[in-house]
């Protein structure tokens, strides 16, 4: 296995969408910001067909690719908010608010949640060849007299955010290689080209298990159950490295309550169903939260985050 990635893993796990008789006034149309074939895509097409059942409607995947994430997520907050038109995005959403000026949109004001369909555990891992076996190691490595480089998709990417989050808590320098996406960035650290890369738990699982590449930390409080041997950031000496990637379900503002109610419902049950629970839990899907659970985490993530962007002065491309 030689490129195995959350795209195709996810691919193979996606629920085949069925057409429906219905009229279009009576579809949904689900947002995604980001390309066909990519782990948010391949979420809302595991999600589509049960949601469309539960809501007694035709659901319809939209990408609407770009900007990482904002052209998709703007054309959400400017839908007609009936309760028809769904984003469903990533921690994407508050990282570019704060590295991209000038949005045509408020993140906090102009899209509401409705549901968090879970987090995504993230990680650290190096080169094989790299000689290094603990966090402690690559931090000693990297205060030596050759900087470390790190792969990532680009700035402002979740990738990138990590991977500086790293260098920042472990106040050593490193270089930055950006790439147009997160295969080639994974394929040179196995080349060895790239020392390290941050990035979800499921994408990097299969080259850990393999022995191509060297898992570290995980960013978290707690172990992944997909790859239990690894410390996480406490363990590791290095509390403050903590970060994670939701995928989550969001409305234009003033989208009706009982119309974001009927959402929310529906998007709880439908991740409880056994099929599609255990699609995610397999793909590394915890802790799916209602949409008061879900704004408290948005909140939480653009008071940490906003500052932190600042203060790093790390801005979109």
């Amino acid at each position: 296995m030689t490129r195995h990635t959350l795209f195709t893993f996810l691919a193979s796990l996606t629920l085949t969408f069925g057409a429906s008789a219905q009229s279009m006034s009576d579809s949904v149309k689900i947002i995604v910001p980001f390309a066909a074939g990519g782990p948010a895509d391949m979420v809302a097409r595991i999600v589509s067909t049960p949601l469309g059942i539960a809501l007694g409607k035709t659901v319809v995947v939209d990408n609407k690719g770009g900007a990482g994430g904002v052209i998709g997520a703007a054309a959400a907050a400017k839908s007609p908010a009936d309760g028809n038109t769904l984003l469903l995005t990533t921690s994407s959403l508050v990282i570019t608010a704060g590295t991209t000026p000038n949005l045509s949109y408020n993140p906090r004001k102009d899209i509401e949640p409705v549901y968090l369909l879970g987090e995504v555990q993230t990680m650290l891992a190096v080169r094989s060849s790299l000689g290094v076996n603990t966090l402690s190691e690559l931090i000693a490595k990297a205060k030596g007299p050759n900087k470390l480089n790190y792969g990532s998709t680009g700035v402002g990417g979740t990738m990138h955010i990590g991977a500086e989050l790293f260098s920042k808590s472990a106040n050593v320098p490193v270089v930055h290689i950006p790439y147009r996406g997160a295969a080639p960035a994974i394929n040179d650290l196995m080349a060895g080209t790239v020392d390290f890369v941050n990035a979800d738990v499921p994408i990097l699982r299969a080259f850990v298990k393999e022995g191509r590449i060297k898992a570290l930390v995980i960013y978290d409080t707690k172990r992944s159950p997909l790859l239990p041997d690894v410390p996480t950031a406490i363990e590791a000496g290095l509390p403050g490295l903590m970060m994670s990637n939701w995928y989550g379900v969001l409305v234009p503002a003033g989208t009706p309550a009982d119309a974001k109610k009927r959402l929310e419902d529906a998007l709880a049950k439908v991740v409880r169903q056994p099929e599609v629970a255990a699609r995610l839990a397999e793909a590394g899907f915890m802790n799916p939260q209602n949409a008061a659970g879900f704004k408290v985490r948005l909140d939480g993530d653009f008071d940490r985050w906003l500052p932190w962007l600042k203060e790093a002065n790390i801005r979109a491309e």
